[in-house]
């Protein structure tokens, strides 16, 4: 009634493929001629590619495209799977074998299957890759270094990234106990904010360890309570030992295995000397000072001695109660004639220099 009839007609394929065809209809009054193209595409995938790398850390894998035809291809490029990134058009020309480069670049330790499409916007085939990444657990992002001295507060200024889309607030700990600063700071989405880290050791020396950005529960938030200046926020475990924090459960993005740290090294060099105390002494024979210390804290303190010659001599650990007052005793037995100066320092609270 219409004027229009329907012609049966059956594709089958045995492989993947384009099949262009022509269909030729003749009668006595007319002649049609229909241009067909059947594109076959893979059942299964061309290949499958596992990318195994550190949270942050990029991984690259070029893929090689082949065109056998005579036409120069334009691939539209669709990737399936997070943390997978790479270019959006592919152009492959005649007879020509291009790399695509894949990108992998987890944020947090994880596992993610997804797939490559790369669609030829010529005949309309499709290249199809399985692609599975693994993020392992985070390398150190930055090794950090802090120059202070012995009993002087150092702030040192950490600049800290939120690669998600959400806001995320970060628990903070340490494995060093001279280091200390806010227990939790939070960042907004894409963005980078500097945390102040506050350093006062109390002894001279080179002091190695970590501080971790985890992300915080909501157990967490229930504790959380004022920090407390005079503690540190450090935990005694290294950086393979730290539990991830886990999110709350109505997150819309689980990030629960989120975590930030960087290496930290802090060299501490000597204060000055509060006095200067002169001994005199005959070669071969011994003298010794005492030297009043005291503690004027409300609580124990426990201080390590630390002597630069081996002709002093003295206890090398002492212990005051709360507001005690002793004579510290230094023997000092000279080998050889001379004129010297010597330091002999006991924790943060007493550097002295010793004319001999």
């Amino acid at each position: 009634a219409d004027g229009c009839v329907s012609v049966p007609l059956r594709f089958a394929p045995l492989s993947p493929g384009r099949y262009p065809c022509k269909i030729l209809l003749t009668s006595r009054y007319d002649v049609r001629l229909y241009c067909v193209e059947g594109v076959v595409n893979e059942e299964y995938p061309e290949a499958k590619f596992e990318f195994q790398t550190p949270a942050f850390e990029p991984l690259v894998q070029n893929i090689p495209i082949n065109n056998k035809t005579k036409t120069e291809w334009k691939c539209q490029v669709n990737i399936e799977g997070e943390w997978f990134y790479g270019p959006p058009i592919l152009y492959v020309g005649p007879g020509e074998t291009v790399q695509y480069p894949l990108t992998f670049k987890p944020i947090l330790e994880c596992e993610i299957m997804g797939k490559l499409i790369l669609q030829n916007e010529v005949d309309g085939m499709e290249h199809i890759f399985d692609i599975k990444g693994i993020g392992k657990k985070p390398l150190a992002l930055e090794h950090i270094s802090v120059d202070c001295e012995v009993g002087n507060v150092t702030n040192k200024s950490i600049m800290v990234p939120n690669y998600t889309r959400t806001s995320i607030t970060f628990k903070v700990s340490s494995d060093l106990p001279i280091v200390w600063g806010n227990p939790y700071i939070t960042i907004d989405p894409d963005n980078s904010v500097p945390y102040i880290l506050h350093v006062c050791p109390w002894k001279r020396g080179i002091f190695k360890g970590i501080i971790s950005f985890s992300v915080k529960s909501r157990d967490d938030v229930e504790s959380q309570e004022e920090p407390d200046t005079d503690q540190e926020f450090s935990i005694q475990k290294s950086p393979s030992e730290l539990s991830p924090i886990f999110l709350e459960e109505d997150s819309d993005d689980n990030f629960s295995n989120l975590r930030i740290w960087y290496h930290l090294e802090i060299h501490s060099s000597p204060r000055p000397p509060l006095s200067t105390i002169e001994m005199q002494c005959i070669a071969l024979e011994t003298v010794s000072i005492e030297i009043p210390i005291s503690n004027p804290k409300e609580k124990i303190i426990h201080i390590d001695v630390k002597l630069t010659n081996d002709a002093l001599s003295g206890l090398q650990e002492l212990t005051l109660n709360p507001l005690e007052c002793v004579n510290y005793i230094v023997w000092y037995s000279p080998a050889t004639t001379g004129y010297k100066e010597e330091r002999y320092d006991m924790n943060m609270h007493y550097c002295l220099l010793l004319t001999l």
